[in-house]
C-alpha cells in the first residue's frame, strides 16, 4: 500500500491506518498516539507545500535560482530540481554551449545562487503506462513546473553549511577518481558516497538480475560498518564510551548528507542516533518504536520522501526484519539466519518491487546471503581503508590495490557467471490495485502464521497468489496490438489470445549523429530500453517469439539491441538482402541465440484462430523503403496491416496483388510514418480501413503526418490517431469487438 500511497492523499491514509493497527494490535499504543498526531501534521503539511507554488508559470520567470542535491550534468544538459526566489520548487535544464562553460558550471553549480531567465515548460506526457512519468515525477518531489532557462546572467557564492559539506563530498569524489584503478573507482564511489552515475549499465543489468543492487547503494549496511568502525578507532585512542557515542552523534547525521542523502541512508542514520541517543541517557527503546519514530521525523522533515522507491524499500525492509524477529531469534546457525532474513526482506519488499520494476530476481533469495557477507566482511571494508590509506599513504595503498583488484575482478567473473545462467527473472508485471492487495495480503498472512510456527505448506499462502497473477495473461481470451508512441519511429506489439505468443514488430530508434566531445552522454537516450522495454515488462513480457524488423533504417531498428540484451528472441525477422545493412551488422553479435529468418512475399505462419502472411517484398535485393516488410494479420474479419516504410510504389504493387485481401482492411498502419510519398489515394480508396495509426514524433523535423495525405484521408472520410497526439494506442479484440485504448 505504500506504493499506492505515494499517488492519492485518501489512499496514503489508508496505508497509516493499516500500519498502525498493526502497532495497536502489537500494543504499542505510545507510538500509536504520538506518531497518529505526527502523521496527521504530516498530510496538513503536505497539502499546504502543494498550495505554496504562488509563481506564474505563464509568464517568462527572470530572478534567482539554486540548484539542489542531484543536479546532473551529463553532455551539453544541466539538469536538476532548483529552487527559485520565492521558494517555489521546479525542475530546471540549462543547454551548455561549450566545453568551457561545462566544466565552469561543475565546479559552480552545487554552491551558488544564479541570476537567470527562463521560461515555464509544460511536462512532456508519458508514452505508455510503464514508461516515466514525469508529471508525476515533479509533483512527488513537490515541483510546480519545469524550468528552461534561457541566460545566466549572474552568479554568487551560496555559502550555507551543506554547501559546505557538499564541497567535501566533490572533494572525496575526486580523490577517489584520481587514486583508485580505474576499474575500481565506480564501485568505490557507489559504495562511499552514494554515486552512482559512472556504474556502467551492463553492471547494473548484472546487479538488477541477481537482485544484488541495494548493495550499491548507501543504506543500513554501510552506516552499520561506518559506525562500528569510527567507534573501534575511538576506543582504540582511548576516548571514552560516552565521548565517542556523542561523536557518533555528531558525525552520522554530516556523514549521511556526504553520502547523498538518499531515503536508505536517512533511515539508517536515524535509528543509529536514536539508538544511541537512548544507550547516553540509559533510555531503552525497542526497534519498532525506533524505526517507526524514525519514519515519521522523517516525513515532517520532508512530506515528499514517501513518495520516494528509496524510503518504501527501506523501511519496508526493516519493518519485516523487526517484525519477524521472534522467529529470527529461535535459528542458531548464522548462515541459516542470514538466508532467513535475506527471505524476509525479498518476500516483505516483492509486491512493491513489481509494482515499480515489473520484474523480480529469483536469484536474489540464495546469490544475498553469498554477497551480502562478502560485501560486509570484505569488500566494504575494504573500500573504506583503501579511502583512508591513499589519503594518508599512498604506497600502503597501492600495495592493497595490487592484491584487491585481482580479487574483486574475480568476484565480476562470479558475478557474470551467475547472472548469465537463464530463468533468473520472474517477469509477471506491473500488478493492478486489487493484485497489489491480494500480494500484500498474501505476505501478511504468511508472517502470522510462521510466526507461531514455520511450515513448509505455509509457503503456498505466497506462492499460490503470485501463480495467479502470473497466469492472468494466459487467461486472457483478447488479441492485443498496440502501437507504441516511440516518437519519431515505429514500434508495434502484437499479444495473441491466451498468451499464444507475443510479437514485437520494429524496435524504435533514433538517427544518431557526430557531435563534439563535449555533447556525449554517458548514458544515452535508448528507445528500445526506456520505451519499448518497459512496456513489454509492465505487460508481463519476458521472451518474444519473434521480433520482426521491417527494414533497416534506425528509427525502426537502432532499438533492436537493447531489446537483445534485455529478452529471449526465439526469431528474428529481416527484409531479404538486409543483412548487410551496417545497422544489422551492428546488431548480428547480440542475435546469436535467435533463429534468424529472412521471409518473403507468401510466407506465413498460422496460431489458433490468428494467420500471418507477409505481402512484400517480392524479390531478395535490398534497395529501401519498398522492400520493407509488410505483414497482414487476420484473425476472422479482423485485418491489420503493417506496412513498414512502404511508400506509393510498393503500395501499387500490393494491389496488383493483394488488392481483394485487403480491401476493407480492419486496421492499417500508415507506411512511412504519413510522408507524402506514401498513402496514395489509390491505395487508400482501396483499402478503405476503418482506423489507420500514424507512428510520428511530436513536432518532428520532417513534418509527418504530411498535410497533403492528411488531406487525402479526410477527403475519403478515414479515421486517423496518431501516436504524437494520442500516445501509445491499444486495440483489444474479441467475440464481443473491438475496444480502443489510447494514453491521451
Amino acid at each position: 500500500m505504500a506504493t499506492y500511497a505515494a499517488h492519492e492523499t485518501a489512499v496514503q491514509l489508508v496505508f497509516m491506518a493499516l500500519l498502525f493497527s498493526w502497532m495497536y494490535w502489537k500494543k504499542e499504543k505510545w507510538t500509536f498516539i504520538v506518531l497518529t498526531f505526527l502523521f496527521v501534521c504530516g498530510v496538513y503539511i503536505v497539502q499546504d507545500l502543494r498550495g505554496n507554488d504562488i509563481v506564474d508559470t505563464s509568464q517568462p520567470y527572470s530572478g534567482e535560482l539554486v540548484f539542489r542535491t542531484g543536479t546532473v550534468i551529463d553532455g551539453d544538459s544541466l539538469r536538476g530540481f532548483a529552487r527559485l526566489q520565492d521558494g517555489t520548487i521546479v525542475y530546471a535544464r540549462f543547454r551548455l554551449t561549450s566545453n568551457e562553460q561545462k566544466l565552469h558550471m561543475e565546479r559552480l553549480v552545487s554552491n551558488s545562487k544564479f541570476i537567470v531567465t527562463g521560461v515555464f515548460e509544460e511536462a512532456t506526457p508519458p508514452s505508455h503506462r510503464y514508461s516515466f512519468n514525469m508529471t508525476h515525477y515533479l509533483r512527488h518531489n513537490g515541483a510546480a513546473s519545469m524550468l528552461r532557462v534561457e541566460s545566466i546572467n549572474g552568479v554568487t557564492e551560496n555559502k550555507t553549511w551543506l554547501n559546505h559539506l557538499l564541497k567535501r563530498r566533490d572533494i572525496v569524489k575526486r580523490h577517489i577518481r584520481k587514486y583508485f584503478p580505474e576499474s575500481l573507482a565506480a564501485e568505490a564511489e557507489a559504495l562511499l558516497i552514494g554515486e552512482r552515475e559512472n556504474m556502467e549499465p551492463e553492471d547494473r543489468r548484472i546487479h538488477q538480475t541477481l537482485g544484488i543492487s541495494h548493495l550499491f547503494a548507501i543504506s543500513g549496511l554501510h552506516v552499520g560498518i561506518a559506525s562500528g568502525l569510527l567507534y573501534v578507532v575511538l576506543i582504540r585512542l582511548h576516548i571514552r564510551k560516552e565521548s565517542a557515542l556523542v561523536i557518533l552523534l555528531l558525525v552520522l547525521p554530516l556523514y549521511a548528507v556526504i553520502a547523498g542523502g538518499a531515503p536508505s541512508v536517512w533511515r539508517a542514520v536515524g535509528m543509529v542516533v536514536i539508538v544511541t541517543s537512548g544507550k547516553l541517557m540509559n533510555i531503552k527503546f525497542s526497534l519498532a518504536n525506533i524505526m517507526l519514530t524514525s519514519m515519521l521525523i522523517f516525513v515532517l522533515w520532508d512530506p515528499y520522501a514517501m513518495y520516494k522507491i528509496g524510503f518504501q524499500l527501506s523501511y519496508g525492509a526493516t519493518f519485516g526484519i523487526i517484525y519477524s524477529l521472534n522467529m529470527l531469534r529461535t535459528i542458531q546457525s548464522p548462515i541459516k539466519a542470514g538466508f532467513v532474513i535475506t527471505f524476509i526482506s525479498q518476500v516483505t519488499l516483492y509486491p512493491l518491487l513489481l509494482f515499480h520494476f515489473y520484474e523480480l530476481s529469483l536469484s536474489a533469495f540464495v546469490v544475498n546471503s553469498l554477497f551480502v557477507p562478502l560485501f560486509t566482511v570484505v569488500i566494504l571494508p575494504a573500500n573504506f581503508l583503501l579511502l583512508c590509506l591513499t589519503a594518508v599513504f599512498l604506497p600502503a595503498a597501492n600495495f592493497v590495490f595490487y592484491f584487491y583488484e585481482p580479487l574483486r575482478q574475480q568476484v565480476d567473473v562470479l558475478m557474470n557467471g551467475l547472472a548469465s545462467l537463464p530463468y533468473q527473472l520472474w517477469v509477471p508485471g506491473k500488478p493492478g490495485l486489487g493484485i497489489f492487495v491480494l500480494l500484500m495480503s498474501s505476505v501478511y498472512f504468511f508472517y502470522c502464521a510462521v510466526e507461531r510456527k514455520f511450515r513448509w505448506r505455509y509457503l503456498l499462502i505466497l506462492i499460490v497468489p503470485a501463480l495467479l497473477f502470473t497466469l492472468m495473461p494466459y487467461m486472457d481470451p483478447r488479441l492485443k496490438v498496440t502501437f507504441l508512441d516511440v516518437g519519431q519511429g515505429d514500434s508495434a506489439v502484437i499479444e495473441l489470445p491466451y498468451r499464444q505468443a507475443v510479437y514485437l514488430i520494429d524496435s524504435g530508434g533514433l538517427l544518431r549523429f557526430d557531435v563534439e566531445a563535449f555533447k556525449e552522454k554517458k548514458r544515452p537516450y535508448e528507445i528500445g530500453r526506456q520505451i519499448v522495454a518497459p512496456y513489454l515488462k509492465g505487460q508481463g513480457i519476458s521472451s518474444l517469439d519473434a521480433l520482426i524488423l521491417s527494414h533497416p533504417d534506425a528509427d525502426h531498428a537502432e532499438g533492436a539491441e537493447e531489446i537483445f540484451e534485455l529478452f529471449q528472441v526465439e526469431e528474428l525477422h529481416l527484409t531479404p538482402g538486409s543483412a548487410s545493412n551496417t545497422l544489422m551488422r551492428e546488431l548480428a553479435p547480440f542475435t546469436a541465440e535467435a533463429e534468424v529468418v529472412f521471409p518473403a512475399a507468401g510466407s506465413n505462419w498460422h496460431i489458433g484462430r490468428t494467420d500471418f502472411v507477409y505481402l512484400s517484398p517480392n524479390d531478395t535485393n535490398y534497395e529501401g523503403n519498398n522492400d520493407s516488410l509488410v505483414l497482414l494479420m487476420k484473425t476472422e474479419n479482423y485485418r491489420v496491416l503493417f506496412t513498414g516504410d512502404l511508400e506509393a510504389e510498393g503500395e501499387k504493387d500490393l494491389l496488383e496483388s493483394f488488392s481483394g485481401e485487403l480491401a476493407g482492411l480492419t486496421v492499417l498502419k500508415v507506411g512511412h510514418h504519413g510522408s507524402k510519398t506514401s498513402s496514395s489515394e489509390e491505395f487508400l480508396s482501396v483499402l478503405s480501413p476503418q482506423l489507420s495509426i500514424f507512428s510520428t514524433g511530436k513536432d518532428n523535423r520532417y513534418g509527418h503526418p504530411s498535410p497533403e495525405v492528411i488531406e487525402r484521408y479526410n477527403k475519403l472520410k478515414l479515421k486517423t490517431l496518431n501516436t504524437a497526439d494520442n500516445g501509445s494506442i491499444m486495440l483489444l479484440y474479441d467475440k464481443n469487438g473491438i475496444q480502443l485504448e489510447t494514453m491521451r
